[in-house]
């Protein structure tokens, strides 16, 4: 059985929201990315570290700002979460020209990256965009893991490519439609043997974009710290 490695996605330029999304803070005063790495890594205990794929090298600067985060190495980081120390592991989307023909490819070049780390493993991956997310989500995508793509879909029916486990086989395909100017990774899941997993809860995947949408998220979570 391949290894499962876990990436956080949190390489977008988060126009809409007019801020980086994985540095907004909850009510429990934690930002987005951490709380998010510590749940990854509850699913994921075996793990000794959870990766974090940023921008490029400039975009690392900001999370430094943050007293909860220590630079360890070039690439290592220690987090300081409310679940204990966390260990992290930076990828960098833009770090070398492998796909200079296409530029800014969006949200695969996180994917791409991963697979280039370790192209043996599967990935997890995570999206810095569903903060109401929880390790029991998670740990049912573990569970039900078995095509090249297993992914939860949403109330309209789409996939969710960037909350989902990515087989080598299938980062492989990415990597071809990229080539070919395909750049959304929902092709691969049309493409490929893929499971869409329908999720327990729907808040699982409330996604936020703007800041409306974070203004709800901040209501349920508060509620949610309340009961």
């Amino acid at each position: 059985m391949a290894t499962l490695r876990a990436v956080l996605l949190a390489g977008g330029q988060s126009s809409r929201m007019g801020m980086r999304k994985e540095l907004l803070c909850l009510p429990s005063d934690e930002p987005v990315f951490i709380q998010m790495i510590s749940l990854i890594h509850e699913a994921l205990p075996e793990s000794g570290r959870v990766y974090l794929s940023l921008r490029n090298r400039t975009a690392l600067q900001e999370l430094l700002e943050s007293n909860k985060v220590q630079k360890m190495s070039e690439d290592r980081l220690l987090l300081e979460s409310c679940s204990g120390p966390l260990h992290v592991e930076v990828l960098y989307d833009h770090d070398d020209a492998k796909f200079p023909e296409h530029g800014d490819i969006g949200p695969a070049s996180g994917l791409l990256r991963a697979h280039q780390h370790d192209p043996t493993c599967n990935w997890l991956i995570v999206a810095c965009d569903y903060p109401l997310l929880t390790a029991a989500a998670l740990r049912k995508l573990r569970q039900e893991s078995a095509g090249a793509v297993t992914c939860f879909y949403n109330e309209e029916g789409y996939s969710e490519p960037l909350l989902a486990i990515w087989a080598p086989e299938a980062l492989s395909a990415l990597e071809r439609n990229v080539r070919q100017g395909i750049l959304g990774p929902s092709s691969v899941i049309r493409q490929l043997n893929s499971i869409l997993v329908a999720p327990q809860m729907n808040e699982w995947l409330m996604n936020v974009n703007t800041r409306e949408d974070w203004e709800r998220i901040v209501a349920i979570k508060t509620k949610q710290i309340d009961m």
